[in-house]
């Protein structure tokens, strides 16, 4: 027989749903953002011929040693990013976004490449690819939540209109 939930677990349980929905889809939101801006920059990187190297040599190491090379740059950079938000939060409005925007293209330049370098042998690590698809299956949730929002409607038209403003004005 299952024990009765508490109302107050419930209700901590709700809150904390609603934060990481709000966290993973501000994040979400940034990398959406930031990614078209900086591919130019990322497929000249991909195409350097020692990082294709090393991205294939990462490729044949053994799962947790690239689950080490992974933790290093992301232990580094993540924080970063938490003390950019927390920084904006108490009045550095312009460095902190700076910072914030600074680290996220940091983490695309250095943990996105290692994660897809190092992909394979990552999945091959049971609890790891478990919380991928834990993590995925929760970013996907929270994106259809905010997708279907008037709020998102509107930014991603805004965003649309100054990507094609832009794309006339160098094009």
């Amino acid at each position: 027989m299952a024990l009765p939930i508490s109302p107050v677990f419930l209700a901590l349980r709700g809150v904390a749903r609603f934060v990481v929905t709000i966290g993973v889809v501000g994040y979400t939101i940034l990398d959406e953002l930031l990614f078209p801006l900086v591919r130019p920059l990322l497929r000249w990187v991909g195409n350097l011929q020692h990082l294709q190297r090393l991205g294939a040599w990462i490729g044949r190491l053994p799962p947790y040693v690239v689950l080490v090379l992974l933790a290093v740059p992301f232990v580094v950079i993540e924080p970063v990013k938490l003390f950019a938000v927390y920084w904006t939060a108490v009045g550095h409005v312009l460095a902190g976004p700076v910072l914030l925007v600074f680290a996220h293209l940091l983490s695309l330049l250095t943990v996105e490449r290692l994660y897809h370098a190092g992909y394979e042998p990552l999945m091959r690590i049971g609890w790891f690819a478990r919380l991928m698809r834990w993590l995925v299956g929760l970013r996907d949730r929270a994106l259809d939540w905010a997708r279907s929002t008037a709020v998102w409607k509107s930014a991603a038209a805004t965003i649309r209109s100054v990507r094609d403003w832009f794309g006339g004005m160098l094009g």
